[in-house]
């Protein structure tokens, strides 16, 4: 490698000059006694804690969120409701679970808003819902011998 001192030109060799250092240092120059390893175990280290200026931070939570509502004059708008954390996911309506259970055959697919769907063929529905069906003539209740045979059992 070459440096350049003063406007003058000198190669050095690196692996040489960090063989001297080493070879420089004696272990008479390392004074490692037993009181200084005695007192370095005692020695509580104790950092400061100090809030640096520099530091990207996150900003606090609000208690306020923004949504739609009512502006002035009963005008909607974009506006800030209080937060709402208490919020628990809605549960399932509970199910019925004593509802009689009859089978009725169809010999028509059919949708009904109110009552529900039945297809040609078998089809288990409520008791409710069989009363409702059987109103209509493309339906009637079916026997459980029927229901055995249809489906094998």
């Amino acid at each position: 490698m070459l440096e350049k001192l003063n406007n003058e030109t000198k190669e050095t060799n690196l692996v040489e000059d960090e063989l001297i250092k080493d070879a420089d240092i004696k272990e008479s120059d390392l004074d490692i006694s037993e009181e200084s390893t005695e007192k370095a175990e005692d020695v509580k280290i104790v950092e400061a804690v100090t809030e640096a200026t520099n530091v990207i931070s996150s900003p606090k939570p609000s208690a306020t969120v923004p949504s739609l509502g009512y502006v002035e004059n009963g005008v909607m708008g974009s506006t800030t409701v209080p937060k709402n954390s208490d919020k628990k996911p809605a549960k399932p309506a509970a199910v019925k679970k004593d509802l009689e259970k009859v089978a009725i055959h169809s010999t028509r697919n059919v949708t009904w808003s109110e009552v529900g769907k039945v297809y040609r063929g078998y089809n288990i529905v409520t008791k409710e819902q069989a009363d409702k069906w059987l109103t209509r003539d493309h339906t009637r209740l079916a026997t459980p011998e029927e229901v055995a045979k249809e489906f094998n059992n």
